[in-house]
């Protein structure tokens, strides 16, 4: 992974406290929203304006962008934290998930698909991403991806993970954080 950007005022990834982890998931989180709906913006209001206010234009938003890359890290390392605090462990040899005592074996595809969910957190994939980016492109058709959604989520709540794989039209699935954590 690069380098994440630096941290704020405040923020030690050492802590061995899973609340101040939490805080930091949702100070990033907040941050990436807040930049999303900047973007948005100018992005709507951007044909309205003269060529060479444009340009401009595009130049901030390139920093926006670049900012908004360094906090998805950031939110990257808080949310590897907090489940290093809470005690989820992953196990790629067997496809074993193992959290507070209980412990499951997932299918291949069911094991790739909450690998790649883990490893990013809070972003939206459509069923076309998911298949080339968990799936190295493989062959199947919307419906099985559906499939095997509901099968992790059913796995998440027997195991009662505190996170929800959710779906948002026009952006796709994620896996997010209950507040409970």
């Amino acid at each position: 992974m690069d380098e994440p950007s630096p941290a704020l005022e405040g923020e030690h990834l050492e802590t061995t406290h899973w609340e101040d982890a939490r805080h930091w998931l949702s100070i990033y989180s907040d941050l990436l929203e807040f930049k999303r709906g900047l973007l948005d913006q100018v992005r709507r209001d951007m044909a309205k304006l003269q060529p060479e206010a444009q340009k401009a234009a595009e130049a901030d938003l390139k920093i926006v962008e670049g900012q908004m890359e360094g906090y998805q890290k950031r939110l990257d390392l808080w949310t590897q934290r907090v489940w290093d605090l809470h005690g989820l462990v992953l196990d790629p040899e067997g496809r074993i998930i193992r959290y507070k005592g209980a412990e499951a074996t997932l299918t291949a595809r069911e094991f790739q698909l909450l690998q790649f969910l883990l490893k990013h957190p809070h972003r939206y994939f459509t069923v076309s991403e998911i298949l080339s980016q968990a799936w190295a492109g493989a062959a199947l058709f919307p419906e099985e991806v559906r499939n095997y959604v509901r099968r992790l989520r059913k796995i998440l709540t027997t195991m009662q993970i505190p996170c929800d794989l959710v779906n948002r039209p026009a952006r796709g699935y994620s896996l997010m954080f209950r507040g409970d954590l």
